[in-house]
Parts: structure tokens; sequence; C-alpha cells
């Protein structure tokens, strides 16, 4: 019970932006591009430069290589869930769905809240494999609910974090590290993206009709989501443990629990940014969040 109460903490003043962002939005206070730009074009190229020069090298290695395939491989169960009841949505919206994970907004407080602050730093490796396939494969999909292929590839190139985690990768090839008079600048901006990130779900679900829900759907394939994400991490792990044994027991856990995340916050973000299922998305994300706000602290438990 203390897992979840301490949990729930840290998350609360997140969680509260949501309905914030819907009264906001249903009193059209607030457009949604105001909210999602700086965030796409700013905010979120700044962390990934001071996430890439603050990681060790040993952690850019195995933990992105298994965050980024967790990714890839999700996209097969996204495909079999369109296939058989998901015919009358979109499967390039499903497949980033399934292949997107919450770990920047939903997940920094989370594994704050449960390991302490120096695990943030596993926390970051993570993210850089799952930012790598959301911003480029990712944000791909979701150009295609709308533009054609050859267009949607064009779209990828306007992504700034294709750009920012080059450059980042150059400066900690060089040595660079974020200067200390900068860094509570940048956690300032984590801040931001996370509340930012929660508004902009808030905002797109203010256009949501939920009578018109077929909530037995979306409770399908979010079920479908986690159950594939569980057995396909283990697979994962199984794999990294028998062939490669280069992780610890925190990593392991923390990689654990991010096959229980929920959708990342950046699927609505690059769907208000694309004009493209804006609804569909925040409601996947919204439902997948309420999920794994319950599966989460509950697998925290056995740690």
């Amino acid at each position: 019970m203390t897992v979840f109460i301490d949990l729930y903490k840290t998350l609360i003043p997140y969680l509260l932006c949501i309905p914030l962002g819907y009264f906001l939005a249903r009193k059209n206070l607030i457009p949604k591009n105001i909210v999602s730009k700086p965030l796409l074009f700013f905010f979120m190229p700044v962390l990934v430069i001071n996430h890439v020069l603050e990681a060790s090298v040993e952690n850019l290695t195995i933990l992105p290589i298994i965050s980024f395939t967790l990714s890839l491989a999700m996209i097969f169960p996204a495909i079999i869930v369109h296939k058989t009841f998901g015919k009358g949505e979109s499967r390039s919206l499903l497949k980033s769905g399934f292949s997107f994970y919450n770990v920047a907004f939903f997940g920094i407080p989370v594994v704050s809240s449960l390991f302490g602050k120096h695990a943030i730093t596993t926390l970051i490796c993570i993210y850089i494999g799952s930012a790598l396939y959301g911003n480029i494969v990712g944000y791909f999909q979701v150009a295609r609910t709308r533009f054609s292929r050859k267009h949607s590839v064009k779209e990828i190139f306007k992504v700034p974090f294709v750009y920012v985690f080059v450059l980042a990768v150059i400066l900690k090839i060089f040595g660079f590290h974020t200067p200390t008079v900068v860094e509570p600048v940048v956690s300032f901006f984590g801040i931001i993206v996370s509340v930012a990130g929660m508004l902009i779900i808030g905002i797109n679900i203010a256009q949501v009709d939920f009578k018109m829900l077929r909530w037995s759907y979306y409770l399908k394939v979010l079920g479908v989501r986690v159950l594939s994400s569980v057995l396909i991490m283990a697979a994962l792990l199984g794999i990294e443990y028998n062939f490669v044994n280069g992780l610890n027991a925190e990593e392991t856990k923390v990689l654990i629990l991010l096959a229980l995340f929920p959708i990342a916050a950046n699927l609505t973000v690059f769907a208000s940014f694309l004009k493209s299922n804006e609804k569909q998305s925040a409601l996947l994300v919204l439902l997948s969040m309420l999920i794994a706000l319950i599966l989460v602290p509950l697998a925290a438990v056995f740690f």
C-alpha cells in the first residue's frame, strides 16, 4: 500500500494537468499548437541532448537496444489486432500506440519515486532507444494516417529529434557535458515537458464524445498491448541474460516496468501537430495511463 501512496503522491500534480487541459480546451482558452509546437521543437530536443551527454557509454549500449527492439517488435501484435477486431481503425495509429512508451513524461516521476533519483540515469538510456524509434518510425506511422508514404517520409525530416540526436552524439564523442549552471534550467524543462504532455492529452480529450466510445474495443486493444509487451520484454531479457549478462538487478527491474508503461503522450503531440486522429490518440493515451497506474505499482510490490 505504501508503494501505491508514494507513487500517486508523485504523479498527482502531473495527472491533474489532464482535467486542466480539458477545461481550457472546452472554454476555448488554449490552442493546441501553443503547447505542442514548443514541446516538439524546443523543450524535448533540449532534454534529449542533456540525456545523451549525461549518460555513461556503458548504459548507452544495452539499454537503448532493448527498448528500441521492444518498440519495433510491438508492431506485430498491433497488426494482428488490426486484422482481427480493429479493421475499422487506422493500422498506423495502432502500430504507433503499441510501440510508443511514455518513458519521459510518465517514467521519470515513477522511477524516481520507486528507486530514487539515481535510477533516472537508467531510464534516460532506455528513453534514447524508445525516442529513436518513436521520433522516426513512430512519427512516420502517425503521418501515414493522413499523408502518402512519400509525403510521410518528408514529414520525418521536420522532426528535430533526428538532427538533435546526431548533434548530441557528436558532442558526447568530443567529451562535452551539460554545464552545471544550466542543469537547474534543464531540470525545469523536464517538468515543463511532463506538464505540457498531460495538458495535450486533456486538450484532445475535450473533443471526444464519451457516449460514442467503443469501450470494449479499446480495453481489448490495450489488454493485448500489455500482454504482448510483457511477453516480448521477458524474451528480450532472457536473451540478454543468456548471451550478454550486462544488466544489474535495478536495470532489469526498470525494464520490466517499461513493459507496463502507458502509451507515450508524444502520440498526441504528433497527432496534434499533424492534425491526424487526435481524438483516438488522446483516448488511447489516457486509458493506457489509467491501466498503468494500477499495474505499475502492483509490479513494484514484488521488487
